[in-house]
């Protein structure tokens, strides 16, 4: 279950992409595939759900939402999948984990850390390793996407 600190943050987020021109989801679902040849795909794995994806020119940022230290160290999957991949905490506990050097940064060294000023603002901590993002994946990516943005539509039509 979210915390409300976690839909505030989510808010921002949405926010912040849409003021840029960027095209955001939330609860992106994912599901790792492999190439069995003649452009087919095979799905490989569970279906996870990635925090936040944003979409700008065909390029997809994966954001994983973590509001505590506790959160973080979870049993939560973390699906770092997009051309830039980051976590995104509020900012002190960004700091924090930057300091202390915590565990984290060493399972995880390609992905960055965005610090989430508690209001609209975001600032990056550290920047991520921007990746290659396979065909399988990119398109897994945007069908989520797509599946994603049909649900909350249907869910304003409900309103």
């Amino acid at each position: 279950m979210k915390t409300q600190k976690t839909k505030d943050m989510e808010k921002a987020l949405i926010r912040d992409a849409l003021r840029k021109g960027k095209h955001p989801a939330l609860e992106v679902p994912y599901i790792h595939t492999i190439d069995i040849g003649h452009g087919t795909y095979w799905p490989e794995g569970q279906w996870e759900y990635i925090d936040a994806v944003i979409e700008q020119q065909g390029m997809f940022t994966c954001l994983e939402l973590k509001v505590s230290i506790s959160d973080l160290h979870s049993q939560a999957a973390q699906s770092y999948v997009g051309h830039k991949n980051y976590m995104v905490c509020p900012i002190d506990m960004a700091f924090k984990i930057r300091k202390n050097k915590d565990p984290w940064l060493a399972k995880y060294p390609k992905v960055g850390i965005i610090g989430w000023d508690g209001q609209d603002s975001f600032r990056i901590i550290k920047r991520c390793k921007e990746n290659h993002v396979a065909n399988n994946d990119w398109r897994t990516l945007a069908k989520g996407m797509i599946l994603e943005l049909s649900n909350a539509m249907k869910y304003l039509m409900e309103e």
